[in-house]
């Protein structure tokens, strides 16, 4: 015979599988933040974690530190931020210092000047010549940073600043503009040149260093499989992974 249930009854059993189903799908999905440079090998750590944690999915979202710190500071729901820099991560940490004790250098990387593949441009004194169109991402973006200390140490920062036609919110900006004919040369990561084959790069002999850092950030929807995904980043298999797209690897 047929049970019938008053409303209030079906009500409360409707409210029950939402929730139940909400919780289900925390508990089998991360949520990551990583910088735009890590576009590529996150990915790849994605698919990696997903294999090895069969029904987990990881949701990453992948834009600019600066602009992922901001949405982070506002309220938006993540696991894991991955930034290109430790300054970047500072200002989520501020407003979130219970994750100060996961916080873990990951990775490292390395700025060069990017042209086009066809390029007359061969060398970093050719940044001097009057009317080259540059492109840098803001001072306030990690890349930015890197690339305006590294200028510092060449000699070039005055030279290629009088020259800058942009300021770019991201590393992809500043690849766009190359790539697309709207600037002459730009600075970007060494990995990203991996990631852009009419792209070539001119090494800049500087002891500048990019930092990659993360941090789990235990306000996230899912704590638990966002330390999991951390350690998984700086275990062997995540370490692998960052190596296969060029990045370095912090010792120890």
């Amino acid at each position: 015979m047929p049970v019938s249930l008053t409303p209030i009854r079906a009500l409360s059993l409707l409210v029950t599988m939402v929730a139940t189903s909400c919780r289900a799908q925390a508990q089998d999905t991360v949520v990551v933040f990583a910088a735009a440079s890590l576009s590529e090998p996150f990915r790849g750590l994605e698919r990696a974690y997903e294999t090895a944690h069969p029904g987990v999915d990881v949701v990453l979202n992948l834009a600019g530190s600066q602009l992922l710190a901001s949405q982070l500071i506002e309220g938006a729901p993540a696991d894991v931020f991955a930034s290109a820099d430790a300054h970047t991560l500072e200002r989520v940490l501020v407003e979130k210092p219970d994750a100060q004790g996961s916080r873990r250098v990951f990775a490292s990387n390395r700025v060069v000047v990017v042209v086009a593949a066809d390029s007359q441009l061969q060398s970093l004194e050719q940044l001097r010549t009057p009317g080259l169109r540059i492109v840098l991402a803001g001072p306030e973006v990690p890349v930015g940073r890197y690339a305006r200390a590294a200028l510092d140490q060449l000699g070039l920062r005055a030279a290629v600043e009088g020259s800058l036609v942009s300021n770019e919110d991201s590393v992809n900006g500043v690849l766009a503009k190359v790539a697309l004919g709207e600037a002459d040369a730009g600075i970007a990561y060494a990995t990203d040149l991996a990631r852009s084959p009419g792209l070539r790069g001119i090494a800049m002999p500087t002891d500048v260093s990019a930092s990659y850092e993360l941090a789990v950030l235990g306000d996230g929807p899912n704590a638990g499989q966002g330390a999991a995904f951390a350690a998984f980043v700086v275990g062997a298999q995540g370490q692998a992974v960052l190596r296969e797209y060029g990045f370095s690897i912090p010792p120890g």
